[in-house]
């Protein structure tokens, strides 16, 4: 997990997308991890032009960190929701982006 946030830092979202979604199945995480790395899959996805895909993983994030206020996986959701500005009028981003500030963690 750690290659593949790396290779989405350095600007290589595929391949980031590539090793999130491959690993991230199969993978055994702590609840608050899972949220995190989910969370990060979901900007790997924006940066690399999946807005709708970006969107519905973020809302599974989401859906795992807003609970158990799970900050940094929030934290990431809400820079994945910037990054997703320019699809606001997609279904999937308004509704993430709405997910979003109802959360008050």
């Amino acid at each position: 997990m750690r290659s593949a946030i790396s290779y989405r830092e350095a600007g290589q979202s595929a391949k980031a997308v590539e090793m999130f979604r491959s690993r991230l199945p199969h993978a055994r995480f702590a609840p608050r991890d899972h949220a995190f790395f989910t969370a990060h899959l979901a900007g790997a996805l924006a940066a690399a032009g999946e807005p709708d895909q970006a969107a519905t993983t973020g809302l599974t994030a989401l859906g795992l960190a807003a609970g158990p206020g799970f900050g940094q996986a929030l934290t990431e959701l809400r820079h994945t929701a910037g990054q997703l500005r320019p699809y606001a009028r997609r279904p999937a981003v308004r509704e993430l982006r709405q997910a979003l500030t109802a959360v008050t963690v």
